[in-house]
């Protein structure tokens, strides 16, 4: 109505030769006005005709979460993939964010327990349930970017969410998505960190108080997640250490400023690149603006401690996640400590490379396998591998022919080029494997030969079995004596029985100088024949 008034005024106060041009100006307007009008009435139209797809949603949400982890599945992608299409408002999947959120984080608790009890590669049905939880996680967190992008621009001023709070949403999905992959043995996927980044600044830049809170302890949970190398982790140890984090990660720090010299243990963060928190140890950072710096260091006095109790524990601490005996609780801890503390240094650049290796996997059937003579009586013992890349400490391999099972992270390996080669040992370090066909292994080399014995330990009165174990030589290169390879858990006491049969009986006792590897696998740890025996 206000649009005729002011052309009436106009009528009246412009000379006659306007007259065709005022028409036209009024003809335009109310035709404008129609349209518009239109407009509206054609998207509210389309609006009530797509109002019902979130009924059926909401409808789901409110029944109790069945315990058939497929069935839950299906009908959350289902959902998702309903409310996300081209044609869907986005109004659509906000109102049921959230409520969607809650749901999934159950959903993927029920397949964390599934996936940290199976072994890699995952057979091709939990493999694509897995791929499908983690695609949908992503599919949720769009949406929160899009809503916080929308209030950041004052697109949607009725929000009732802050960004805040939407952002601490967002990075929590981020963080179960992330916690799946690893434990499918995928990396993150493509645009993940950032996303992550993102949903971060987002909310830092809205709050000049500098009160993140949930925002910011969920983007701490991803960082500590990271630096702790979880491709490097068993199923269990996953897990374990994801519900420690969800508790944990607020002791430690980020920072906009670069550290000083002798702070140790921070990583930098390009909040403009897809990649996760780099170690100072590893990469210097770049001379640009704007770096995120983080530090775990506080956390790692945290886990110092930990381990310290847990020494003397039988059960896990009150406060520390169940699902791991206290030892191997404090094994873990042991090993992201160092990670958090003082990131390891790369020493020597990878080489790309292709050539086929002979590989045996576990250290029981390497033990085997040295045990017979011949390449043939070896041969049932072994696949075939392709290096792809390596350096004088460690490989890098994808499997060629055959079907790879009941691979862990820090386990054993051994591999050889050619028949007439000793055998490699190696410490299986991280393990990718973004299709059950495809699967690659990160390799850290302790000894290029070794030969298989028994040692037994004495722990006070009680007399351990004996176990199958391997010797290694002493590396002069790296101050190393003799050491042993043995099963995890196998060390109990200073002094030890020893006993290799292969040529001939040998037996001894051997005394322990140092501990210096532990995984959820094996140990690896120095001696000396001892001088003294009792």
């Amino acid at each position: 109505m206000a649009r005729f008034q002011a052309v009436e005024s106009i009528r009246r106060i412009a000379p006659k030769p306007a007259t065709g041009y005022i028409r036209t100006c009024l003809q335009g307007s109310y035709l404008q006005y129609a349209l518009g009008q239109n407009t509206q009435q054609a998207m509210s139209a389309a609006d009530s005709s797509l109002s019902d797809r979130t009924a059926p949603v909401l409808d789901w949400l409110a029944t109790e979460l069945s315990s058939d982890a497929e069935l839950e599945l299906a009908a959350f992608v289902r959902h998702i993939e309903d409310l996300t299409r081209p044609e869907v408002g986005r109004g659509q999947l906000q109102r049921c964010l959230d409520s969607l959120q809650a749901r999934g984080v159950q959903i993927s608790r029920m397949f964390r327990e599934k996936l940290a009890s199976t072994a890699l590669p995952l057979d091709a049905s939990l493999h694509r349930s897995a791929t499908r939880l983690v695609s949908a996680f992503g599919k949720l967190a769009t949406g929160y970017e899009d809503n916080l992008n929308e209030i950041r621009h004052r697109i949607a001023k009725n929000s009732r969410l802050s960004p805040q709070a939407i952002s601490a949403k967002g990075l929590e999905i981020l963080g179960e998505q992330f916690t799946v992959a690893h434990l499918a043995g995928n990396s993150a996927p493509y645009g993940f960190w950032l996303r992550a980044h993102t949903l971060f600044l987002g909310s830092q830049a809205a709050d000049n108080s500098n009160n993140t809170g949930a925002a910011d302890t969920a983007y701490k949970y991803l960082l500590a997640f990271s630096a702790a190398q979880p491709e490097g982790l068993t199923g269990p140890e996953t897990c374990w250490l994801a519900e420690l984090l969800n508790v944990a990660a607020g002791d430690t720090n980020i920072s906009y400023t670069p550290p000083g010299d002798h702070d140790l243990g921070w990583f930098w963060i390009d909040p403009d690149q897809d990649t996760p928190p780099i170690s100072d140890n590893r990469r210097a950072p770049p001379p640009v603006e704007g770096l995120i710096y983080f530090s775990a260091e506080e956390l790692a006095r945290k886990a110092t401690a930990w381990i310290e109790t847990l020494d003397t524990e039988e059960q896990p601490l009150n406060g520390l996640p169940a699902g791991l005996p206290a030892s191997e609780a404090a094994t873990l801890l042991r090993r992201v400590r160092e990670y958090w503390a003082t990131p390891p240094r790369r020493e020597h650049s990878r080489r790309r490379n292709q050539y086929a290796v002979r590989v045996c996997t576990g250290l029981d059937a390497i033990w085997k396998m040295l045990r017979e003579n011949g390449a043939a009586r070896q041969e049932p013992y072994t696949s075939e591998w392709m290096v792809v890349n390596e350096s004088p400490t460690g490989y890098a391999i994808m499997q060629v022919t055959g079907t790879a099972s009941d691979l862990v992270a820090g386990m054993a390996l051994a591999l050889r080029r050619n028949d007439d080669d000793p055998w490699t040992l190696c410490v299986v370090r991280w393990i990718r494997t973004e299709t059950p066909e495809q699967v690659e292994l990160g390799l850290q080399v302790i000894a290029n030969t070794a030969k298989p014995v028994t040692v037994g330990f004495r722990s006070g009165n009680q007399t351990r079995p004996m176990r199958p174990a391997l010797v290694l030589p002493p590396i002069a290169a790296l101050g190393r004596q003799q050491a042993i390879l043995a099963p995890a858990g196998t060390y109990s006491a200073r002094r030890f029985m020893l006993v290799s049969d292969t040529n001939r009986l040998y037996v001894a006792q051997g005394r322990l100088l140092s501990l210096d590897m532990q995984t959820a696998a094996v140990e690896l740890f120095q001696y000396e024949i001892d001088p003294y025996p009792l």
